[in-house]
């Protein structure tokens, strides 16, 4: 009977070992589960990252904006350049107005419309025969007149000098040709006009028998 008593006591101590022990291994396994709490707010951090983006398409659509009255504002110009449709051609001659084998004449442009417009610079000029087809070369250019802006009102004119060499000072070889008139291309346009005058002119194109001035106020 002795010995049934003593080893209940010896049963139950180790009994309570084996729970301490395994209590204290379930103490350090709560650490790791811990560890999910504190990383909570890692996870909310991409969204503070991403609040810049706005500013940057706010710049993007300034400067798209600020180029546009540019463009609108040039496109809103217009052009007040007369056109062949509005004129008159004429071709006078000045007493006096010969040298040395050519003629200075003026070429005269009438406002026949029914609104101001302007002439600046060169006119396009050429002979042209009884169908309209260009003889020979066209007119050079008078480097030294000035271009100036001439606004022609209805019913005025504008007036550019135009020297015009006699095509018999080449003979037969620049194959005269006889002309019917002379075709003007307003200045900045490609619409033309004739100013009637019966000559003769030059078929050959490396002779040139006119040049021409600017514009001018009369």
């Amino acid at each position: 009977m002795m010995n049934r008593f003593r080893l209940r006591p010896a049963a139950a101590a180790l009994f309570v070992g084996s729970a301490l022990l395994l209590a204290g291994c379930g103490q350090p396994g709560q650490e790791p589960g811990a560890a999910p709490a504190s990383a909570g707010p890692e996870d909310s951090a991409p969204p503070s990252s991403a609040a810049p983006a706005p500013e940057t398409e706010s710049a993007t659509g300034s400067e798209s904006t600020a180029a546009a009255p540019e463009t609108s504002s040039s496109a809103g110009d217009g052009d007040s350049s007369c056109s062949a449709g509005q004129l008159a051609a004429s071709i006078k001659t000045e007493p006096g107005a010969g040298a040395a084998g050519s003629v200075y004449r003026t070429l005269v442009l009438t406002n026949t419309g029914d609104s101001s417009c302007t002439l600046a610079g060169y006119p396009g000029v050429s002979y042209v025969d009884a169908k309209g087809k260009q003889v020979g070369a066209p007119a050079d250019r008078d480097s030294a007149a000035k271009t100036v802006t001439v606004t022609v009102a209805p019913g005025g004119t504008a007036a550019a000098q135009l020297r015009q060499t006699n095509a018999q000072n080449y003979g037969d070889e620049c194959g005269l040709t006889d002309v019917a008139g002379v075709k003007i291309y307003p200045p900045n346009r490609k619409d033309s006009l004739i100013a009637e005058q019966e000559t003769v002119g030059c078929s050959d194109d490396s002779v040139v028998l006119m040049t021409v001035g600017t514009f001018q106020a009369p």
